[in-house]
C-alpha cells in the first residue's frame, strides 16, 4: 500500500530515523496504540495503512481533540489498560516515558496489549547527554520557556518529568524485563531544536551535540519487538 510522506528536513535526523523505524513497523491493516496521544500524531501520515488508531492520554482535553483518533481513553499510563491482551500490531509514544512514574509498570501493560512479534516505536529523552543533565537544574519555569520559545510546545502540554527509563541502558532493561527485544536503538540530537529560528544558535547546539559519543545524544529513537 503506498504511503506519502513530507520531506524530512535535513536537520532533524530523529524524524528521519523515526519514520524509518514506523515505515518498517506499521504493517497494512494495523491496529496502533497511541500512549500519550495529546492533541496531534505524526502517525496521521500512516492511516493509509491503520484500520484503528487508539489513544491514551491522562490529559483528556487534549486527547479529545486529537483528530487523527478513531478512539480516545483518558487513564494513567502506569495502571492497566482497558484492552483485551494481545489487541494491538503496534504501541507508539512520541517523548512520554520520561512523565512516566512507573515505567516499568507502563512497559508491562504495553507488552499485554502487543501480540507476539507487534513493536513498540518510541522517541524518548536521553538524560545521558550532559546538556540534558545541566538542564534539569534549571527551575520549571525556565524549561518551560525554552520548551515554548524553542521547540513550539504549548504551556498547557509541558508536563512534569521524572525521567525513570531515560538512558539507553536503562531504558534497554526495562523494556527487556517487560518482554521486549530492542531491534534499533538510535541516539540522535536534538537540542538545535530548542533554539527556533535563530540560524546561528542552531548551528552551535548542532555542533555541541556532534561531538558526543552517539549513546549521549539528547533523543533516543527506539524500536522493540514483543518476544
Amino acid at each position: 500500500m503506498g504511503l506519502s510522506l513530507r520531506p524530512v528536513p535535513v536537520d532533524d535526523p530523529h524524524v528521519a530515523v523515526e519514520q524509518r523505524f514506523l515505515e518498517e513497523a506499521v504493517v497494512p491493516g494495523a491496529i496502533v496504540l497511541e500512549a500519550g496521544c495529546g492533541r496531534t500524531t505524526r502517525l496521521a501520515a500512516f492511516r493509509d495503512r491503520i484500520v484503528l488508531l487508539v489513544g491514551v492520554d491522562a490529559d483528556a482535553a487534549a486527547g479529545r481533540e486529537n483528530a487523527a483518533l478513531d478512539e480516545f481513553w483518558a487513564g494513567d499510563l502506569c495502571a492497566r489498560l482497558p484492552f483485551a491482551d494481545a489487541a494491538f500490531d503496534l504501541v507508539y509514544a512520541n517523548f512520554v516515558v520520561e512523565h512516566l512514574a512507573e515505567p516499568a509498570a507502563a512497559f508491562g501493560e504495553w507488552r499485554r496489549v502487543l501480540r507476539s512479534g507487534g513493536e513498540a516505536v518510541l522517541l524518548v529523552s536521553n538524560v545521558a547527554s550532559p546538556y540534558l543533565r545541566a538542564a534539569r537544574l534549571l527551575p520549571d519555569r525556565t524549561r518551560v520557556g525554552l520548551k515554548r520559545a524553542g521547540a513550539g510546545a504549548a504551556e498547557e502540554d509541558v508536563f512534569p518529568a521524572v525521567y525513570r527509563a531515560n538512558t539507553p541502558v536503562r531504558l534497554e532493561s526495562l523494556m527487556g524485563a517487560a518482554g521486549f527485544a530492542c531491534v534499533e536503538l538510535r541516539c540522535v540530537g536534538t537540542l538545535h531544536r530548542y533554539a527556533g529560528r535563530r540560524r546561528l544558535l542552531r548551528g552551535l547546539l548542532g555542533a555541541a551535540e556532534a561531538v558526543l559519543p552517539e549513546r549521549r545524544r539528547s533523543t533516543m529513537v527506539a524500536r522493540f519487538r514483543a518476544v
